[in-house]
């Protein structure tokens, strides 16, 4: 069993403080192995019981605790804590518990790092609020769906007839994603010309978003799929007024499970190259 625990907090202007047992050891976490939860009722009207309407993860507070380990240099991290703490920046959290590394972004909702007794080691407590609750992977997983696999091995082997295979293209157009999060995740897709396409399409289990537009080499969309910032760019450009209408943005979230994602265009397919980048996303820690 992996008996580490730690936490490395990360700054918006890029400052860390890292409670890993050097300077800081963590000894207090709650709120990272679930979220709250809230379920939407409504009394039946002529039978027993309630109907649930609907159901809701809630934001995250997650609280943290840490001591010094040595109180020789109490004066210095605790100048360091102080400063490290403050409202006007917005902080990543990763925490590492048994093995397992997630990280999630977070507003600073409350701290301390209490005078004490300058003979006892400096500690430091502080909350953060989740807005989105979902642990992320710290993995930001990309996949080119028209990617050339390197196959070339050891020991060689030279065929009289077929020659040496060297790598394989994926000509099918199209990949099978076995997702083990616990809650959809968006992709962001890029997608990039190598020469003149027409109407590129991305398909994900029967939904699809469709750029009506013609793409020229070099011509590079990014389209992000996330329900509070759905998006999609031709060069920079926001180009979401040329999107079909029965494009479902929704649909191309990865769910819980296998999920087949595949592209094509009116013409040029071949000139495409569509990567998928994605965290996953976990309900703890």
């Amino acid at each position: 069993m992996d008996k580490y625990v730690g936490a490395r907090i990360v700054r918006s202007d890029n400052r860390e403080l890292v409670a890993d047992g050097t300077d800081w050891l963590l000894t207090k976490i709650n709120g990272a192995s679930a979220p709250g939860y809230e379920l939407f009722t409504e009394a039946n009207a002529t039978d027993d019981g309630e109907t649930v309407t609907g159901k809701h993860v809630k934001s995250r507070e997650l609280e943290l605790q840490a001591t010094c380990l040595d109180a020789s240099v109490n004066d210095i991290l605790r100048r360091q804590a102080m400063a490290f703490f403050n409202p006007k920046y917005t902080y990543k959290v990763y925490l590492s518990y048994m093995g397992t590394t997630h990280w999630l972004s977070a507003e600073l909702y409350t701290h301390d790092v209490p005078s004490q007794k300058l003979c006892v080691p400096q500690t430091w407590s502080v909350t953060f609020l989740a807005p989105e609750s979902y642990w992320q992977s710290t993995d930001d997983f990309n996949q080119d769906i028209a990617a050339i696999t390197p196959r070339w091995g050891f020991p060689y082997m030279d065929h009289p007839d077929y020659g040496v295979l060297v790598d394989v293209a994926n000509f099918s157009r199209r990949v099978v994603f076995d997702y083990d999060g616990d809650a959809p995740a968006y992709p962001i897709i890029t997608i990039t010309a190598d020469d003149t396409v027409t109407n590129p399409k991305i398909i994900k289990d029967g939904a699809y978003v469709r750029l009506i537009d013609t793409l020229e080499k070099g011509d590079v969309v990014l389209l992000t799929t996330n329900p509070r910032r759905i998006r999609i760019t031709k060069n920079g450009q926001n180009v979401l007024n040329k999107v079909d209408r029965a494009s479902n943005f929704t649909g191309l979230q990865l769910q819980p499970g296998t999920n087949i994602v595949s592209y094509e265009a009116e013409y040029g397919d071949n000139n495409l190259h569509v990567v998928i980048r994605y965290n996953k996303q976990y309900l703890g820690v």
